[in-house]
């Protein structure tokens, strides 16, 4: 049996959305909110937004490197670099945004 975490630190802003952060007392989760498709065929008709644990990590640091990559990871087509490096840059931006508020 697992065994459950002691205290569990949820760390949300609308800058990670659709990801978010937990913290235990071993380490950062990179979380994802998925919301079900109501009309898949395995569906009962109803979407449910549910929570999937990402990818785990030491630092809080990389908890956010990783957030970073996986919103530039959007299946876009891009036509120019720069096109794709304004997007870069936003989240970048944004992620630092994020930071300094919370100083």
């Amino acid at each position: 049996m697992a065994r459950k975490p002691n205290s569990l630190t949820l760390i949300e802003d609308k800058h990670l959305e659709p990801f978010f952060i937990t913290k235990d007392e071993h380490c950062y989760t990179v979380n994802r909110k998925v919301t079900s498709n109501a009309n898949h065929f395995r569906s009962t008709g109803k979407s449910t937004t549910y929570s999937k644990a990402l990818t785990f990590h030491a630092s809080f640091n990389e908890a956010l490197k990783r957030i970073t990559q996986e919103q530039l990871h959007d299946k876009e087509h891009y036509t120019s670099l720069s096109d794709f490096l304004d997007k870069f840059k936003t989240i970048e931006t944004n992620i630092k945004t994020f930071l300094n508020e919370k100083a």
